[in-house]
Protein backbone atom coordinates (compact mmCIF):
# COMPACT_ATOMS: atom_id res chain seq x y z
CA UNK A 1 0.00 0.00 0.00
CA UNK A 2 1.85 3.10 -0.94
CA UNK A 3 1.92 6.39 1.40
CA UNK A 4 0.01 9.57 1.02
CA UNK A 5 3.27 11.21 2.32
CA UNK A 6 6.60 9.63 2.53
CA UNK A 7 8.37 9.51 5.90
CA UNK A 8 12.04 9.67 5.51
CA UNK A 9 13.93 7.20 8.02
CA UNK A 10 17.23 9.44 9.80
CA UNK A 11 20.60 8.27 8.60
CA UNK A 12 21.87 9.62 11.67
CA UNK A 13 21.38 10.96 15.60
CA UNK A 14 22.96 13.78 16.27
CA UNK A 15 23.51 14.15 19.71
CA UNK A 16 24.51 17.38 19.83
CA UNK A 17 21.07 18.35 17.99
CA UNK A 18 19.15 16.69 19.93
CA UNK A 19 20.65 18.05 23.11
CA UNK A 20 19.71 21.48 21.66
CA UNK A 21 16.42 20.29 20.96
CA UNK A 22 15.63 19.00 24.65
CA UNK A 23 17.90 19.54 27.10
CA UNK A 24 19.45 22.85 26.85
CA UNK A 25 16.28 24.75 26.72
CA UNK A 26 15.40 23.12 30.48
CA UNK A 27 18.40 24.25 31.73
CA UNK A 28 17.51 27.89 30.24
CA UNK A 29 13.86 27.99 31.58
CA UNK A 30 15.65 26.95 35.38
CA UNK A 31 18.24 29.49 34.98
CA UNK A 32 15.93 31.98 34.19
CA UNK A 33 13.42 31.25 36.27
CA UNK A 34 15.63 31.18 39.03
CA UNK A 35 17.05 34.52 38.31
CA UNK A 36 13.68 36.14 37.80
CA UNK A 37 12.80 34.57 41.57
CA UNK A 38 15.86 36.37 43.61
CA UNK A 39 15.85 39.53 41.78
CA UNK A 40 13.80 40.92 44.68
CA UNK A 41 10.36 40.53 46.75
CA UNK A 42 8.88 43.85 46.36
CA UNK A 43 7.35 43.20 43.33
CA UNK A 44 7.53 39.23 43.72
CA UNK A 45 7.33 37.44 40.22
CA UNK A 46 6.47 34.45 42.56
CA UNK A 47 3.37 35.49 43.97
CA UNK A 48 1.65 36.33 40.01
CA UNK A 49 1.59 32.15 40.07
CA UNK A 50 -0.27 29.75 41.63
CA UNK A 51 2.91 27.77 42.98
CA UNK A 52 6.41 27.72 42.48
CA UNK A 53 6.68 24.92 40.32
CA UNK A 54 3.90 26.66 37.98
CA UNK A 55 6.04 29.86 38.25
CA UNK A 56 8.65 27.11 36.81
CA UNK A 57 6.47 25.79 34.17
CA UNK A 58 5.80 29.14 32.87
CA UNK A 59 9.33 29.03 31.85
CA UNK A 60 9.58 25.98 30.63
CA UNK A 61 6.65 26.41 27.89
CA UNK A 62 8.60 29.99 27.04
CA UNK A 63 12.00 28.34 26.34
CA UNK A 64 10.47 24.82 24.27
CA UNK A 65 8.02 27.17 22.28
CA UNK A 66 10.85 29.97 20.85
CA UNK A 67 12.37 26.51 20.08
CA UNK A 68 9.65 25.12 18.49
CA UNK A 69 9.01 28.36 16.74
CA UNK A 70 13.05 29.24 15.74
CA UNK A 71 13.08 25.14 14.32
CA UNK A 72 9.73 25.72 12.21
CA UNK A 73 11.06 29.02 10.67
CA UNK A 74 14.27 27.58 9.92
CA UNK A 75 12.36 24.62 8.23
CA UNK A 76 9.87 26.87 6.24
CA UNK A 77 12.89 29.40 5.40
CA UNK A 78 15.27 26.49 4.29
CA UNK A 79 12.17 24.64 1.96
CA UNK A 80 11.21 28.34 0.52
CA UNK A 81 14.31 30.17 0.29
CA UNK A 82 16.98 26.95 -0.74
CA UNK A 83 19.55 25.24 1.81
CA UNK A 84 22.23 27.46 3.30
CA UNK A 85 23.83 25.32 5.63
CA UNK A 86 20.89 24.49 7.37
CA UNK A 87 22.43 23.91 10.82
CA UNK A 88 21.01 24.56 14.06
CA UNK A 89 23.90 25.76 15.42
CA UNK A 90 27.13 28.31 13.97
CA UNK A 91 29.38 25.00 14.94
CA UNK A 92 28.73 23.73 11.29
CA UNK A 93 29.71 26.50 9.95
CA UNK A 94 33.26 25.78 11.30
CA UNK A 95 33.15 22.29 10.02
CA UNK A 96 35.62 21.61 7.42
CA UNK A 97 32.90 20.43 5.16
CA UNK A 98 29.77 22.08 5.05
CA UNK A 99 26.51 19.69 5.81
CA UNK A 100 24.77 19.04 2.66
CA UNK A 101 21.29 19.87 2.55
CA UNK A 102 20.28 16.32 2.28
CA UNK A 103 22.62 15.18 4.85
CA UNK A 104 21.01 17.87 6.88
CA UNK A 105 17.39 16.95 6.38
CA UNK A 106 18.54 13.17 7.02
CA UNK A 107 19.77 13.52 10.60
CA UNK A 108 17.63 13.45 13.52
CA UNK A 109 16.55 15.46 14.94
CA UNK A 110 16.25 18.10 11.41
CA UNK A 111 13.91 21.25 11.83
CA UNK A 112 10.92 19.69 11.78
CA UNK A 113 11.66 16.64 14.59
CA UNK A 114 12.88 19.99 16.16
CA UNK A 115 9.44 21.63 15.73
CA UNK A 116 8.12 18.20 17.02
CA UNK A 117 9.66 18.11 19.92
CA UNK A 118 9.92 21.63 21.20
CA UNK A 119 6.67 21.64 20.33
CA UNK A 120 5.51 18.77 22.49
CA UNK A 121 7.36 19.51 25.32
CA UNK A 122 5.17 22.84 25.50
CA UNK A 123 2.02 21.30 25.35
CA UNK A 124 3.22 18.52 28.19
CA UNK A 125 4.12 21.76 30.39
CA UNK A 126 0.93 23.44 29.44
CA UNK A 127 -1.15 20.52 30.61
CA UNK A 128 1.35 20.18 33.78
CA UNK A 129 0.86 23.92 34.58
CA UNK A 130 -3.37 23.49 34.25
CA UNK A 131 -2.75 20.28 36.59
CA UNK A 132 -0.50 22.33 38.73
CA UNK A 133 -2.71 25.68 38.98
Amino acid sequence: MPSLFPVPTARRIDRQRLLSVALIPFAAAIAMASTVAATGFTASPLGEANSTLGFLLDFVKFCYLAVAMAHLSGAIADHTCGSLAAGLSMDEYDAPEPVSKDEFWRAFPNHVDGAAIAGAVTMLSVIAGSLVG
